[in-house]
């Protein structure tokens, strides 16, 4: 059996209690060379990234186009499928670069409910301002 040090005095090394001559001194860190930086900056150049150009086949054949353009096909090719959420996405798409226009917003149509016992074209004329056909 190795020789093992004894600890002078009534220290007791075990699970937790190295011997005094292998601890670590006073100011003396247990990892002088500190952790080891990471092998990526972990910023990417997204702009970069969508410029780049992919390889695609399209109608049988290869060719390269925009990585936004190839996820465009694509989301157009599931949203012709059916898929809900992929027409949704592929028409606000659309909207925001212009290609459609949203619906314009339905004027009038409204219903008015005027109090019994009244007549009800006295009682429009106190409620209301009047406001030129053009501007309605």
């Amino acid at each position: 059996m190795a020789d093992k040090k004894q600890p002078t005095g009534d220290y007791e090394v075990g699970h937790g209690k190295p011997p005094t001559h292998t601890r670590f001194k006073k100011g003396q860190s247990g990892n002088p060379k500190g952790r080891p930086k990471s092998g990526t900056s972990g910023s990417t150049n997204i702009s970069a990234l969508l410029d780049e150009p992919v390889k695609v086949t399209a109608h049988g054949k290869a060719c390269e186009m925009s990585p936004f353009e190839a996820g465009l096909r694509q989301r157009a090719q599931r949203a012709l499928a059916g898929h809900l959420p992929s027409i949704i996405k592929f028409v606000k798409i659309c909207e925001e670069y212009g290609v459609i226009a949203p619906p314009p917003a339905i004027r009038g149509g409204g219903v008015v409910v005027a109090p019994k016992g009244v007549n009800f074209q006295e009682w429009l004329n106190s409620v209301t301002e009047e406001v030129p056909v053009d501007e309605a």
